[in-house]
Protein backbone atom coordinates (compact mmCIF):
# COMPACT_ATOMS: atom_id res chain seq x y z
CA UNK A 1 0.00 0.00 0.00
CA UNK A 2 1.27 3.32 -1.33
CA UNK A 3 0.70 6.30 1.20
CA UNK A 4 1.52 10.30 0.48
CA UNK A 5 4.76 10.61 3.09
CA UNK A 6 3.99 14.66 3.75
CA UNK A 7 7.02 14.93 6.32
CA UNK A 8 10.68 14.60 6.20
CA UNK A 9 13.26 12.37 7.17
CA UNK A 10 14.97 14.74 10.09
CA UNK A 11 10.97 15.03 11.44
CA UNK A 12 9.81 13.90 14.61
CA UNK A 13 5.86 12.81 13.67
CA UNK A 14 3.48 11.31 16.19
CA UNK A 15 0.76 9.10 15.05
CA UNK A 16 -2.82 9.15 16.45
CA UNK A 17 -3.22 5.75 17.15
CA UNK A 18 -6.81 5.09 18.44
CA UNK A 19 -7.17 1.61 18.05
CA UNK A 20 -9.41 1.47 14.97
CA UNK A 21 -8.66 -0.15 11.78
CA UNK A 22 -7.26 3.07 10.07
CA UNK A 23 -4.87 4.32 12.47
CA UNK A 24 -3.76 0.35 13.04
CA UNK A 25 -2.87 -0.25 9.37
CA UNK A 26 -0.86 3.43 9.06
CA UNK A 27 0.95 2.44 12.15
CA UNK A 28 1.68 -1.15 10.87
CA UNK A 29 3.08 1.19 7.69
CA UNK A 30 4.64 3.47 9.34
CA UNK A 31 6.93 1.31 11.09
CA UNK A 32 7.42 -0.84 8.48
CA UNK A 33 7.27 -0.11 4.76
CA UNK A 34 8.23 3.51 5.60
CA UNK A 35 10.21 3.14 8.37
CA UNK A 36 12.79 5.29 6.85
CA UNK A 37 10.75 7.51 5.97
CA UNK A 38 11.04 10.09 9.21
CA UNK A 39 13.36 10.44 11.87
CA UNK A 40 11.50 9.40 14.92
CA UNK A 41 7.94 7.72 15.77
CA UNK A 42 5.57 8.22 19.16
CA UNK A 43 2.10 7.62 19.76
CA UNK A 44 -0.58 9.57 20.76
CA UNK A 45 -3.87 8.78 22.48
CA UNK A 46 -6.69 9.50 23.74
CA UNK A 47 -9.14 7.65 25.83
CA UNK A 48 -12.40 9.83 25.87
CA UNK A 49 -14.08 7.91 28.89
CA UNK A 50 -17.36 7.39 26.63
CA UNK A 51 -17.80 3.83 26.43
CA UNK A 52 -16.37 0.78 28.02
CA UNK A 53 -14.69 -0.22 25.16
CA UNK A 54 -12.45 2.83 25.57
CA UNK A 55 -10.03 0.81 28.76
CA UNK A 56 -9.22 -1.90 26.13
CA UNK A 57 -8.29 0.24 23.51
CA UNK A 58 -6.29 2.27 25.70
CA UNK A 59 -4.51 -0.84 26.96
CA UNK A 60 -4.50 -2.11 23.58
CA UNK A 61 -2.56 1.07 22.25
CA UNK A 62 0.06 1.10 25.16
CA UNK A 63 0.39 -2.40 24.14
CA UNK A 64 1.36 -2.11 20.46
CA UNK A 65 3.31 1.09 21.23
CA UNK A 66 5.44 -1.19 24.20
CA UNK A 67 6.19 -3.63 21.56
CA UNK A 68 7.93 -1.67 19.50
CA UNK A 69 9.81 0.60 21.50
CA UNK A 70 8.03 3.84 20.76
CA UNK A 71 6.83 6.58 23.53
CA UNK A 72 3.46 6.46 24.35
CA UNK A 73 1.57 9.74 25.33
CA UNK A 74 -2.14 8.72 26.67
CA UNK A 75 -4.45 11.53 27.99
CA UNK A 76 -7.54 9.79 29.82
CA UNK A 77 -10.82 11.91 30.06
CA UNK A 78 -13.94 11.60 31.36
CA UNK A 79 -16.31 13.50 28.62
CA UNK A 80 -19.62 12.82 30.51
CA UNK A 81 -18.83 14.22 33.52
CA UNK A 82 -16.50 17.80 31.46
CA UNK A 83 -19.50 17.92 29.01
CA UNK A 84 -22.08 18.88 31.66
CA UNK A 85 -19.63 21.90 32.99
CA UNK A 86 -19.82 23.52 29.62
CA UNK A 87 -22.39 24.81 26.90
CA UNK A 88 -20.86 23.38 23.88
CA UNK A 89 -21.55 20.43 22.59
CA UNK A 90 -19.65 17.11 23.27
CA UNK A 91 -18.12 17.17 19.84
CA UNK A 92 -16.54 20.24 20.48
CA UNK A 93 -15.37 19.90 23.74
CA UNK A 94 -13.53 16.05 22.60
CA UNK A 95 -11.63 18.13 20.20
CA UNK A 96 -10.37 20.96 21.94
CA UNK A 97 -9.52 18.78 24.13
CA UNK A 98 -7.99 16.10 22.16
CA UNK A 99 -5.81 19.24 20.57
CA UNK A 100 -4.75 20.43 23.57
CA UNK A 101 -3.71 16.97 24.67
CA UNK A 102 -1.90 16.79 21.12
CA UNK A 103 -0.34 20.52 22.24
CA UNK A 104 1.31 19.11 25.62
CA UNK A 105 2.41 16.12 24.10
CA UNK A 106 4.25 17.29 20.96
CA UNK A 107 6.13 20.22 23.34
CA UNK A 108 7.35 17.46 25.34
CA UNK A 109 8.09 15.15 22.69
CA UNK A 110 9.47 18.13 20.38
CA UNK A 111 7.00 16.74 17.56
CA UNK A 112 7.13 18.26 14.02
CA UNK A 113 3.82 16.92 12.75
CA UNK A 114 0.90 14.67 13.92
CA UNK A 115 -0.17 11.80 11.77
CA UNK A 116 -3.96 10.89 11.55
CA UNK A 117 -5.63 8.13 9.59
CA UNK A 118 -8.00 10.30 7.43
CA UNK A 119 -8.68 8.32 4.50
CA UNK A 120 -11.01 9.03 1.08
CA UNK A 121 -14.43 7.52 2.04
CA UNK A 122 -13.75 10.06 5.06
CA UNK A 123 -13.00 12.94 2.58
CA UNK A 124 -16.08 11.46 0.73
CA UNK A 125 -18.46 11.71 3.37
CA UNK A 126 -17.11 15.69 4.28
CA UNK A 127 -18.18 16.15 1.14
CA UNK A 128 -21.46 15.28 1.52
CA UNK A 129 -22.48 15.90 4.64
CA UNK A 130 -21.16 19.68 4.37
CA UNK A 131 -23.18 19.94 1.29
CA UNK A 132 -26.75 18.15 3.27
CA UNK A 133 -25.98 20.00 6.17
CA UNK A 134 -25.67 23.38 4.78
CA UNK A 135 -21.96 23.73 6.66
CA UNK A 136 -19.50 24.06 4.24
CA UNK A 137 -16.57 27.00 5.29
CA UNK A 138 -15.99 29.36 2.75
CA UNK A 139 -16.83 26.67 0.22
CA UNK A 140 -14.46 24.18 1.35
CA UNK A 141 -15.67 21.34 0.64
CA UNK A 142 -12.43 18.50 0.91
CA UNK A 143 -10.57 17.17 3.61
CA UNK A 144 -6.96 18.82 3.25
CA UNK A 145 -3.79 16.38 2.61
CA UNK A 146 -2.08 19.25 5.37
CA UNK A 147 -3.56 21.85 8.22
CA UNK A 148 -2.60 23.84 11.27
CA UNK A 149 -5.08 23.10 13.56
CA UNK A 150 -4.60 24.74 17.02
CA UNK A 151 -0.95 25.58 15.83
CA UNK A 152 0.16 22.26 15.02
CA UNK A 153 0.76 20.78 11.71
CA UNK A 154 -1.42 17.87 11.26
CA UNK A 155 -0.98 15.51 7.93
CA UNK A 156 -3.63 12.90 6.46
CA UNK A 157 -1.22 10.66 4.30
CA UNK A 158 -4.18 7.98 4.03
CA UNK A 159 -6.08 10.53 2.28
CA UNK A 160 -6.07 8.51 -1.23
CA UNK A 161 -6.76 5.35 0.13
CA UNK A 162 -10.34 4.05 0.14
CA UNK A 163 -11.12 2.21 3.32
CA UNK A 164 -11.94 -0.69 1.41
CA UNK A 165 -8.55 -1.46 0.89
CA UNK A 166 -7.11 -0.52 4.67
CA UNK A 167 -9.46 -3.51 5.85
CA UNK A 168 -7.97 -5.21 3.02
CA UNK A 169 -4.63 -4.89 4.00
CA UNK A 170 -5.30 -5.19 7.46
CA UNK A 171 -7.21 -8.86 6.89
CA UNK A 172 -3.66 -9.47 4.73
CA UNK A 173 -1.40 -8.30 7.74
CA UNK A 174 -3.34 -10.48 9.85
CA UNK A 175 -3.41 -7.15 11.97
CA UNK A 176 -5.45 -6.87 15.09
CA UNK A 177 -7.75 -3.62 15.24
CA UNK A 178 -11.09 -2.56 17.47
CA UNK A 179 -14.14 -1.50 16.10
CA UNK A 180 -16.00 1.65 17.49
CA UNK A 181 -19.80 0.46 18.05
CA UNK A 182 -20.79 4.19 17.99
CA UNK A 183 -19.60 3.98 13.77
CA UNK A 184 -23.06 1.77 13.34
CA UNK A 185 -25.27 4.48 15.08
CA UNK A 186 -27.55 6.23 12.59
CA UNK A 187 -27.69 8.95 15.43
CA UNK A 188 -24.85 10.61 14.23
CA UNK A 189 -25.21 12.43 11.15
CA UNK A 190 -21.86 11.19 9.60
CA UNK A 191 -22.84 7.21 10.58
CA UNK A 192 -26.04 8.22 8.83
CA UNK A 193 -24.17 8.76 5.36
CA UNK A 194 -21.85 6.31 5.52
CA UNK A 195 -24.47 3.24 6.20
CA UNK A 196 -27.40 4.75 4.15
CA UNK A 197 -26.15 7.46 1.56
CA UNK A 198 -22.83 5.60 0.24
CA UNK A 199 -24.20 2.83 -0.39
CA UNK A 200 -26.83 3.55 -2.29
CA UNK A 201 -24.29 5.95 -4.02
CA UNK A 202 -21.89 3.00 -4.83
CA UNK A 203 -25.02 1.24 -6.68
CA UNK A 204 -25.29 4.09 -9.05
CA UNK A 205 -23.99 3.41 -12.29
CA UNK A 206 -20.56 5.03 -13.21
CA UNK A 207 -20.03 6.21 -9.74
CA UNK A 208 -16.54 6.98 -8.35
CA UNK A 209 -15.80 8.81 -5.10
CA UNK A 210 -13.11 10.40 -6.91
CA UNK A 211 -15.36 11.97 -9.32
CA UNK A 212 -17.55 13.61 -6.26
CA UNK A 213 -13.91 14.47 -4.97
CA UNK A 214 -12.68 16.12 -8.29
CA UNK A 215 -16.47 18.44 -8.42
CA UNK A 216 -15.73 19.13 -4.45
CA UNK A 217 -11.79 20.73 -5.23
CA UNK A 218 -13.40 22.52 -8.72
CA UNK A 219 -16.21 24.30 -6.89
CA UNK A 220 -13.68 25.28 -4.34
CA UNK A 221 -11.34 26.94 -6.67
CA UNK A 222 -14.26 28.96 -8.22
CA UNK A 223 -15.21 30.42 -4.97
CA UNK A 224 -11.84 31.22 -4.27
CA UNK A 225 -11.58 33.36 -7.20
CA UNK A 226 -14.76 34.77 -6.77
CA UNK A 227 -13.32 35.39 -3.00
CA UNK A 228 -10.26 36.70 -4.17
CA UNK A 229 -12.16 39.27 -6.91
CA UNK A 230 -14.95 40.27 -4.70
CA UNK A 231 -12.41 41.06 -1.50
CA UNK A 232 -10.01 43.04 -3.84
CA UNK A 233 -12.69 45.06 -5.48
CA UNK A 234 -13.94 46.20 -1.67
CA UNK A 235 -9.84 46.99 -0.36
CA UNK A 236 -9.36 48.84 -3.57
CA UNK A 237 -11.76 51.47 -2.99
CA UNK A 238 -11.67 51.58 0.45
CA UNK A 239 -14.79 49.59 1.39
CA UNK A 240 -13.77 47.05 3.82
CA UNK A 241 -12.23 48.56 7.39
CA UNK A 242 -10.84 46.97 10.26
CA UNK A 243 -11.18 49.31 13.62
CA UNK A 244 -12.00 48.75 17.37
CA UNK A 245 -15.37 47.90 17.41
CA UNK A 246 -14.91 45.38 14.73
CA UNK A 247 -14.54 44.64 11.03
CA UNK A 248 -17.06 47.58 8.78
CA UNK A 249 -18.09 47.78 5.32
CA UNK A 250 -19.61 50.87 3.21
CA UNK A 251 -23.84 49.91 3.23
CA UNK A 252 -24.02 51.20 -0.11
CA UNK A 253 -21.37 49.00 -1.45
CA UNK A 254 -22.78 45.91 -0.04
CA UNK A 255 -26.19 46.28 -1.32
CA UNK A 256 -24.63 46.94 -5.14
CA UNK A 257 -23.35 42.72 -4.69
CA UNK A 258 -25.35 39.54 -5.16
CA UNK A 259 -26.73 37.39 -2.99
CA UNK A 260 -23.69 35.09 -3.19
CA UNK A 261 -21.24 38.01 -3.16
CA UNK A 262 -22.95 39.13 0.00
CA UNK A 263 -22.23 35.81 1.28
CA UNK A 264 -18.46 35.81 0.26
CA UNK A 265 -17.64 39.24 2.06
CA UNK A 266 -19.64 38.30 5.50
CA UNK A 267 -17.87 34.81 5.45
CA UNK A 268 -14.53 36.53 4.34
CA UNK A 269 -14.67 38.95 7.53
CA UNK A 270 -15.46 35.87 9.67
CA UNK A 271 -13.24 33.50 8.67
CA UNK A 272 -10.26 35.39 7.73
CA UNK A 273 -10.33 38.83 9.62
CA UNK A 274 -12.17 37.42 12.95
CA UNK A 275 -11.17 33.50 13.08
CA UNK A 276 -15.10 32.39 13.53
CA UNK A 277 -15.72 28.97 11.57
CA UNK A 278 -19.13 27.77 13.38
CA UNK A 279 -21.80 30.23 12.15
CA UNK A 280 -24.03 28.40 9.59
CA UNK A 281 -25.01 29.56 5.59
CA UNK A 282 -28.87 29.45 7.12
CA UNK A 283 -28.03 32.43 9.40
CA UNK A 284 -25.84 34.16 6.85
CA UNK A 285 -28.15 34.24 4.29
CA UNK A 286 -30.79 34.86 6.76
CA UNK A 287 -29.15 37.80 8.02
CA UNK A 288 -28.23 38.81 4.05
CA UNK A 289 -31.93 38.67 2.88
CA UNK A 290 -33.03 41.19 5.78
CA UNK A 291 -29.88 42.92 5.68
CA UNK A 292 -31.11 43.56 1.72
CA UNK A 293 -35.07 44.00 2.34
CA UNK A 294 -35.25 46.35 5.61
CA UNK A 295 -34.62 49.93 6.24
CA UNK A 296 -33.01 51.39 9.61
CA UNK A 297 -31.12 50.25 12.11
CA UNK A 298 -30.93 46.81 12.76
CA UNK A 299 -28.41 44.20 14.90
CA UNK A 300 -28.17 40.68 13.90
CA UNK A 301 -27.34 37.68 15.91
CA UNK A 302 -25.59 35.22 14.02
CA UNK A 303 -24.21 33.60 17.44
CA UNK A 304 -24.03 34.22 20.76
CA UNK A 305 -21.41 37.08 21.31
CA UNK A 306 -20.78 37.34 17.23
CA UNK A 307 -23.42 40.41 15.78
CA UNK A 308 -23.86 42.32 12.52
CA UNK A 309 -24.57 45.94 13.02
CA UNK A 310 -26.47 47.82 10.60
CA UNK A 311 -26.57 51.35 10.97
CA UNK A 312 -26.43 54.68 8.84
CA UNK A 313 -24.14 54.30 6.11
CA UNK A 314 -22.16 51.10 7.76
CA UNK A 315 -22.76 47.11 8.19
CA UNK A 316 -20.35 46.44 10.94
CA UNK A 317 -19.65 42.76 12.30
CA UNK A 318 -18.28 42.31 15.56
CA UNK A 319 -17.36 40.01 18.65
CA UNK A 320 -19.42 41.41 21.72
CA UNK A 321 -16.61 41.15 24.27
CA UNK A 322 -16.51 40.71 28.06
CA UNK A 323 -16.58 44.92 29.22
CA UNK A 324 -14.87 46.08 32.42
CA UNK A 325 -17.05 47.51 34.83
CA UNK A 326 -15.91 48.96 37.92
CA UNK A 327 -12.41 48.41 37.00
CA UNK A 328 -12.99 44.34 37.30
CA UNK A 329 -14.06 42.08 34.09
CA UNK A 330 -15.66 38.67 35.56
CA UNK A 331 -15.34 35.64 33.18
CA UNK A 332 -17.07 32.24 34.00
CA UNK A 333 -16.21 29.28 31.98
CA UNK A 334 -19.07 29.00 29.60
CA UNK A 335 -17.50 32.04 28.28
CA UNK A 336 -14.61 30.84 26.70
CA UNK A 337 -15.12 29.38 23.00
CA UNK A 338 -12.28 28.85 20.84
CA UNK A 339 -9.43 31.53 21.22
CA UNK A 340 -11.76 34.06 24.08
CA UNK A 341 -9.80 37.73 24.34
CA UNK A 342 -10.99 40.47 26.68
CA UNK A 343 -9.70 44.13 26.80
CA UNK A 344 -8.48 45.20 30.39
CA UNK A 345 -6.57 48.30 30.76
CA UNK A 346 -4.13 48.84 27.86
CA UNK A 347 -4.21 44.89 27.51
CA UNK A 348 -5.50 42.57 25.46
CA UNK A 349 -5.77 39.34 27.10
CA UNK A 350 -6.77 35.60 25.76
CA UNK A 351 -7.98 33.03 27.92
CA UNK A 352 -7.63 29.10 25.42
CA UNK A 353 -6.72 25.67 26.28
CA UNK A 354 -3.76 25.58 24.57
CA UNK A 355 -0.25 26.68 26.25
CA UNK A 356 1.58 29.02 23.63
CA UNK A 357 3.46 30.54 25.81
CA UNK A 358 0.76 31.37 27.81
CA UNK A 359 1.67 33.23 31.28
CA UNK A 360 -0.42 31.61 33.71
CA UNK A 361 -2.90 28.40 34.10
CA UNK A 362 -6.18 28.33 35.74
CA UNK A 363 -8.37 25.08 36.35
CA UNK A 364 -12.34 24.20 36.29
CA UNK A 365 -12.37 24.66 39.77
CA UNK A 366 -10.76 28.50 39.65
CA UNK A 367 -14.01 30.09 37.75
CA UNK A 368 -15.31 32.22 37.74
CA UNK A 369 -12.12 34.58 37.33
CA UNK A 370 -12.07 37.88 38.22
CA UNK A 371 -9.02 40.54 35.96
CA UNK A 372 -8.51 43.82 38.14
CA UNK A 373 -6.41 45.84 39.58
CA UNK A 374 -4.07 45.50 42.11
CA UNK A 375 -5.28 46.25 45.82
CA UNK A 376 -3.94 46.99 48.91
CA UNK A 377 -2.46 44.13 51.12
CA UNK A 378 -2.79 41.33 48.07
CA UNK A 379 -0.56 38.56 48.39
CA UNK A 380 0.44 35.83 45.83
CA UNK A 381 1.93 32.71 46.23
CA UNK A 382 5.48 31.67 44.68
CA UNK A 383 5.83 27.82 44.93
CA UNK A 384 4.77 27.20 48.61
CA UNK A 385 6.14 31.04 49.89
CA UNK A 386 3.46 33.45 49.68
CA UNK A 387 4.88 37.33 48.90
CA UNK A 388 2.95 40.63 48.86
CA UNK A 389 2.02 41.82 45.03
CA UNK A 390 3.75 45.17 45.94
CA UNK A 391 7.34 43.47 46.97
CA UNK A 392 6.61 41.18 43.20
CA UNK A 393 6.66 44.34 41.68
CA UNK A 394 9.78 45.60 43.18
CA UNK A 395 11.70 42.29 42.26
CA UNK A 396 10.21 42.03 38.83
CA UNK A 397 11.44 45.45 38.67
CA UNK A 398 7.79 46.32 36.86
CA UNK A 399 7.83 50.50 36.75
CA UNK A 400 5.31 52.44 39.14
CA UNK A 401 3.42 53.99 36.35
CA UNK A 402 2.49 50.62 35.17
CA UNK A 403 2.29 48.44 38.34
CA UNK A 404 -1.75 49.78 38.93
CA UNK A 405 -2.64 48.76 35.37
CA UNK A 406 -1.66 45.31 34.95
CA UNK A 407 -4.14 42.69 35.04
CA UNK A 408 -4.78 40.81 38.70
CA UNK A 409 -6.10 37.40 37.83
CA UNK A 410 -8.32 36.33 41.03
CA UNK A 411 -10.21 33.02 41.42
CA UNK A 412 -13.99 32.79 43.02
CA UNK A 413 -12.66 33.29 45.70
CA UNK A 414 -10.79 36.31 45.21
CA UNK A 415 -7.05 34.91 45.83
CA UNK A 416 -4.08 36.24 43.17
CA UNK A 417 -3.60 33.37 40.96
CA UNK A 418 -0.83 35.58 39.08
CA UNK A 419 -0.75 38.84 37.35
CA UNK A 420 -0.20 39.55 33.54
CA UNK A 421 2.64 41.20 32.02
CA UNK A 422 5.69 40.29 34.50
CA UNK A 423 6.85 37.98 31.80
CA UNK A 424 6.32 34.63 33.91
CA UNK A 425 5.09 31.14 32.22
CA UNK A 426 2.49 28.51 33.02
CA UNK A 427 4.77 25.30 33.32
CA UNK A 428 2.08 22.46 34.76
CA UNK A 429 -0.66 21.68 33.09
CA UNK A 430 -4.11 23.36 33.18
CA UNK A 431 -7.82 22.86 31.57
CA UNK A 432 -7.82 26.76 30.27
CA UNK A 433 -4.17 29.34 29.74
CA UNK A 434 -4.10 33.38 30.13
CA UNK A 435 -1.70 35.73 28.30
CA UNK A 436 -1.96 39.26 27.09
CA UNK A 437 -1.81 39.50 23.18
CA UNK A 438 -0.69 43.01 23.25
CA UNK A 439 -0.51 46.16 25.13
Amino acid sequence: MKINVLWNKEDTIALALSGGVDSVVLFDLLVGKYRDSYKKLVVFHINHGLREQSEIEEHFVRELATRHNLECYVERLDMRTLNRKSHISEEMMARELRYAAFRRFSDRAGVDKIVTGHHKNDNLENVLLRILMGRSIDYKLTIDPEVEIFGLNVVRPLLPILKKDIVLYAQAQNLEYYEDETNFDDDYSRNYVRQNIVPILEGFSGYSADNVLKFANYYAEINEIAKKHVIAELKKNGELIEDQTGIKCSLACFLTLESTEKFIVINYILNDMLNIYDISRKAIFAAIEDITDSSGSKSYDLKEKIKIIKQYECLCICKIEKKCYNDKIEINEEDIQNNFTCNFNDYKIQISTLNNAAELGVNVEDFPLNITSRKDGDTIFRGAVKKKLSRLFIDEKIPKDIRDRLPVVRNKDGAVLGVLGINSKAKKEYRYYLKIMKG
